[in-house]
């Protein structure tokens, strides 16, 4: 008898799993949808922006393709991060000293604060001249900014404009226009 018990309890324990007991494979059929026509990401997409580099000791505007929307920090990234090799090609450079890096970029109201590690500070003369420049022009094609104030490392720092003078007040496009190239060079 319990022989018996034993072989209904794997019978019942074998349809229990769900193993068919059918004798083939049958068709099922499944009817799918065309997926609805769906607009692409904005993902991947890019975004022109203007950044000032020098050539011949004035400032040139160059274009380039950032993330969209590109942000304070990818924009003012992209200019620390130096020329491309295209515009190294078209005899552009920078003035901002290798190893500087934005600790912060912030905005208030029409004002962009720039916080820049020590790094920033270790050019001098015409080239920090072009250096500030380079930042202050870039900032200048961002929607909604007028004015540039600088600190390095946290510190308010005052810069020098085109003359030369040193300013502690916030710098604009006008205090550097001189230093733009007017494109006939």
């Amino acid at each position: 008898m319990t022989r018996v018990v034993a072989l209904f309890a794997l019978a019942i324990l074998v349809v229990a799993c769900g193993i068919p007991l059918d004798s083939g494979p049958e068709v099922v059929q499944v009817e799918i949808n065309p997926l609805p026509d769906v607009e692409p990401q904005a993902q991947g997409e890019l975004a022109a922006v203007s950044v000032f580099l020098v050539r011949n000791d004035l400032l040139v505007e160059a274009s380039r393709e950032l993330p969209s929307p590109p942000s304070l920090t990818s924009i003012f990234g992209s200019l620390l991060d130096g020329v491309t090799e295209q515009e190294r090609e078209e005899n552009l450079r920078t003035s901002i000293p290798p190893g500087t890096e934005m600790i912060s970029v912030t905005e208030d109201g029409s004002v962009l604060l720039v916080d820049l590690n020590s790094e920033f500070a270790s050019v001098g003369g015409e080239e920090e001249i072009l250096a500030v420049a380079q930042i202050v022009l870039t900032a200048s094609r961002i929607e909604g900014v007028d004015l540039v104030t600088f600190q390095l490392e946290g510190v308010p720092t005052d810069v020098p404009v085109a003359d030369g003078a040193l300013s502690v007040d916030p710098v604009g496009f006008d205090d550097y226009s001189d230093l733009v190239s007017d494109g006939s060079e």
